[in-house]
């Protein structure tokens, strides 16, 4: 039996060993990761707060409970007059005690510490907005940081005690039900009797109770205080926030319910210590009644004395609300304009925003990207998971660009090449970039590379010199670098592997130890057994960047689109980071939030995994609070490298954010909020003619704002009128140089007698348009299907033009649609044709210069593509040369031949 009892202890503690060896050893690689990433202070910051709390909660629980267990059992043992009961052997009680004790106490600190380690760095290193609440004239930090903490101890103060209460109901329960106790001579059999409460149970209870009674309701005097503080979040009036009701009769009841409640735990105290129960029954009557009145007095007030008057009542609060919205999302200084639209366009209008007509995108994304997939992927392992949207100086010209990393995808790798090996230890990197203009296609209608190929093509004049990509959005898998394997590069037009082992500095080391705690922590044997690990061997681990962002500062909230920028000959990830609450008085909660800042740039090399957070908003409180918590995490946003600032871009996530708070928060006029007269929609635009409503896609578009000098890039957003299709205003993010953030509003004219077309009307425009629409329906006939790309209207001197462009995509499963017309909107014409120039010049009736800007557009485009191939001749011819010294006779054959082609073709023009 004891053999059994034995053998059964050891599987359980070597069942333990297991179980704690993961956590233990996974552990120690995050140590070792942080470590490796300059950020190990970070990791050490939350485990070091973890751990304090843990151990001082479980002190305090600790002795508190062992304290109150003792003075029950004293009070027992003092009572024996009043109670008669056997309490046993007394070690099997202490231990007994002691492992619920520890049990609870456990439960209480991990939760505890675990669960609110954050909001008390948050409340220790709070920074002031200074900006106060209306109502209480408390700075709005205490709301963000000091608010949830108190909360968070009330209600772990309440499980406490109702877990003691609780505990203490029961043991006098068990006592009573094994029937050793006697509560003197008139006990009539009831563990509390009103006619005996002198002589019964407080004779040995009364101190238990009285403490607890007490504490509970200093506790109910602190929730009460913490649902005043709340009001500022109260849904009860026409807007978000206290109302008048609130302030004028809920909030005075809080407060009195507040107060009764100390002065009755000190009735309750006293009373039961004294064995007097009517002024207990009293106080908590007291209690009951000041909270069944307030439902009912503020109920009947909010309906007889406030729906009445509901707008003079509620004007100050609606301010407030609309006041702390705009705040809160960061509209309170949107710059308003009147956008008239004289619509008188013309030859010289057209000419004078030719860099703003210069880049109108022709190309769109999703059709785009659909060409990028089937052209550049190459092979199967690779894909392009999205395309960004940037601009950069291409050959010394201002340009809107399509930009899309070439990544490694595992999921596509073949069953019987999806081996651990080339998993982890071949396949370890992505490459390059394809770049096209988003203002130009190929005759055949494709998007214009400027950047392709592997190894790349480059006609951007965009330096590029290390496309490897090591850490990505892809990138989901470890891998081993420097090991005796080659690493896959690309594919030569030989048909053989080019490989490039990893050249950057980032990685744990493989040692023997390291080795076995991947191992355990991957449940992987391979890492000891694999002899193509050597002691040079590097693991690069968390190379999903949004991953990996989010392990070392999970506080923040992260936006879903990161893009990829070349800055420095390197290749770059940028991530806009946001703070946010739901704590911000006043503010109406937008999607689960009603606070939010794009505070934060975080940039991360795509080879050595470098991961920079800087600060570019320093008036953002809560990154402010953080980086007091943290004050190795943030960087300064003057310290961001050279390059990178031309490539910050307004976030959508953001933008699309305060676009849908400009719905009802563009009004600076209470009375207009209240009777909702001027509520907006983000306009909605359909992919098809006849396809589904969708709400519109915020467009990054370079152009030139009204009264500015130069085109910019902005991202723009169009609204209706509520529930119509009516065209109100454009919004608009600025985002280039010191312009960055800036927002700008232009209203229409609201004239009944004017209808602005939204891009719903544009498109039904199309449709009745009996040139267009036959055409149209001429392609589906042919069996081509006609796609739309995406709607873009653009203000241009005082007027609007209306830009789609237009695909078709052969009846075939492996077809690419093809951008094959425009359509091109001005007033109340409409024309399609097969370039944006043709479309603007038959639009402005000045068609006899049509052939002659063809031809111009022709032999320019003819100019640009041979000085390209010129370009990409020499490149050829200086690789050459440079694999002949190198003795590499197989890429001194594949550029030789590469360059006749080139040449033959150049001489066919």
């Amino acid at each position: 039996m004891k053999k059994n009892k034995m053998a059964i202890i050891c599987i359980i503690c070597l069942a333990l060993i297991v179980v704690f060896l993961k956590k233990i050893v996974n552990i120690i690689i995050n140590i070792k990761w942080f470590k490796e990433i300059g950020y190990l202070s970070i990791y050490f910051t939350r485990i070091i707060t973890v751990v304090s709390l843990m151990v001082l909660i479980f002190t305090i629980c600790f002795f508190t409970i062992k304290f109150y267990f003792k003075s029950i059992k004293n009070n027992i043992s003092k009572n024996k007059k009043f109670i008669d009961v056997d309490l046993g052997n007394e070690k099997i009680q202490n231990r007994i005690i002691n492992i619920v004790n520890i049990l609870i106490s456990l439960f209480i600190s991990i939760t505890f510490s675990i669960g609110y380690w954050d909001k008390i760095l948050k409340f220790i290193n709070a920074n002031k907005f200074n900006i106060k609440d209306p109502i209480f004239n408390i700075d709005i930090s205490f709301f963000i940081f000091k608010l949830p903490l108190i909360e968070s101890i009330y209600s772990s103060l309440m499980s406490f005690l109702i877990i003691l209460a609780v505990m203490t109901v029961v043991i006098y329960i068990i006592l009573n039900a094994k029937d050793k106790i006697s509560f003197g001579k008139n006990y009539t059999g009831k563990i509390i009797h009103i006619n005996n409460f002198k002589s019964g149970i407080t004779k040995f209870a009364g101190r238990q109770l009285a403490i607890l009674g007490a504490l509970l309701l200093l506790c109910i005097s602190l929730g009460y205080l913490i649902k005043a503080w709340n009001l500022s979040y109260s849904p009860r009036g026409v807007a978000f926030g206290a109302s008048y009701t609130d302030t004028k009769i809920t909030l005075k009841f809080y407060i009195a319910i507040a107060i009764v409640a100390i002065f009755s735990s000190i009735i309750v105290f006293i009373g039961i210590l004294k064995s007097k129960i009517k002024p207990i029954i009293a106080s908590l009557v007291v209690i009951a009644i000041l909270v069944v009145s307030e439902g009912i007095i503020s109920g009947v007030w909010q309906r007889l004395i406030v729906k009445s008057n509901e707008r003079r009542l509620e004007t100050p609060f609606i301010e407030y609300n609309m006041k702390y919205t705009k705040q809160a999302f960061g509209i309170d200084n949107v710059k308003e304009k009147l956008y008239p639209l004289t619509n008188v366009l013309t030859k010289e209008s057209i000419e004078k925003n030719k860099d703003t007509i210069g880049n109108i995108k022709i190309n769109s994304v999703s059709q785009a990207l659909e060409y990028y997939n089937q052209v550049e992927s190459k092979k199967n392992y690779y894909n392009f998971n999205d395309i960004d949207i940037d601009r950069y100086k291409i050959n010394g010209k201002y340009n809107q660009v399509f930009i899309a990393p070439r990544e490694i995808d595992y999921n596509k790798l073949q069953e019987k090449a999806n081996t651990w090996q080339n998993k982890h230890l071949t396949y370890t990197h992505g490459y390059g970039v394809v770049m096209s203009k988003v203002n130009s296609v190929t005759k055949e209608g494709k998007p214009d590379f400027i950047i392709k190929d592997m190894p790349l093509v480059n006609t951007s004049g965009v330096k590029l010199e290390d496309p490897r990509i090591y850490y990505g959005e892809k990138t989901n898998e470890y891998c081993i670098v420097n090991t005796k394997l080659n690493e896959m590069d690309y594919l030569k037009d030989s048909g053989e592997n080019a490989s490039k082992n990893y050249h950057g500095n980032s990685g744990i080391k493989m040692s023997i130890l390291n080795r076995i705690f991947f191992a355990i922590n991957e449940r992987d044997i391979k890492f000891l057994l694999s002899s193509d690990i050597t002691s040079n061997s590097r693991i690069l681990i968390r190379r999903n960047i949004v991953d990996r962002v989010k392990k070392i500062a999970p506080f923040l909230s992260y936006d879903s689109n990161p893009y990829i920028v070349i800055n420095n000959k390197k290749l770059y990830w940028i991530i806009d980071a946001y703070t946010t609450s739901i704590r911000y008085p006043f503010s109406e909660p937008i999607e689960g939030i009603n606070y939010m800042r794009n505070s934060v740039k975080v940039i991360i090399d795509a080879v050595n995994g470098t991961t920079d957070f800087y600060i570019i908003d320093k008036n953002d409180p809560i990154v402010l609070t953080y980086s007091k918590i943290f004050p190795k995490l943030f960087k300064d946003g003057r310290d961001i490298p050279q390059g990178f600032k031309e490539h910050f871009k307004y976030p959508q996530d953001y933008f699309q954010l305060q676009c849908k708070a400009m719905e009802r928060y563009h009004v600076s006029n209470p009375g207009t909020f209240f009777a909702g007269q001027n509520v907006w929609d983000v306009a909605k635009t359909q992919k098809q003619v006849e396809g589904k409503k969708s709400v519109n896609e915020a467009s990054y578009l370079i152009m030139k704002l009204p009264d500015e000098q130069k085109e910019e890039m902005i991202l723009l957003q169009y609204f209706n009128q509520y529930q119509r299709e009516n065209m109100i205003a454009l919004f608009g993010a600025r985002m280039d140089n010191d312009n960055y953030g800036k927002l700008v509003l232009y209203k229409f004219p609201t004239t009944k007698s004017e209808t602005v077309n939204s891009p719903i009307l544009f498109k039904q425009k199309i449709k009745q348009d009996t040139t267009i629409s036959k055409e149209l329906s001429l392609w589906d006939a042919k069996g081509s299907q006609v796609q739309f790309g995406d709607t873009m209207i653009i203000p241009l001197e005082n007027s609007l033009l209306y830009v789609e462009p237009l695909y078709l995509r052969a009846d075939s499963d492996r077809s690419i649609p093809e951008m094959k017309r425009v359509i091109v909107a001005y007033g109340d014409r409409i024309v399609l044709h097969e370039s944006i120039e043709k479309a603007l010049y038959q639009l402005f009736n000045y068609e006899e210069n049509v052939e002659e800007i063809k031809k111009n557009h022709v032999n320019n485009i003819k100019n640009e593509n041979i000085n390209k191939e010129i370009k990409e001749a020499k490149e050829l011819y200086n690789k050459a040369l440079e694999s002949q010294k190198n003795g590499d006779w197989s890429g001194y054959g594949e550029n030789i031949s590469k360059l006749g082609k080139l040449l033959d073709n150049l001489n066919k023009k």
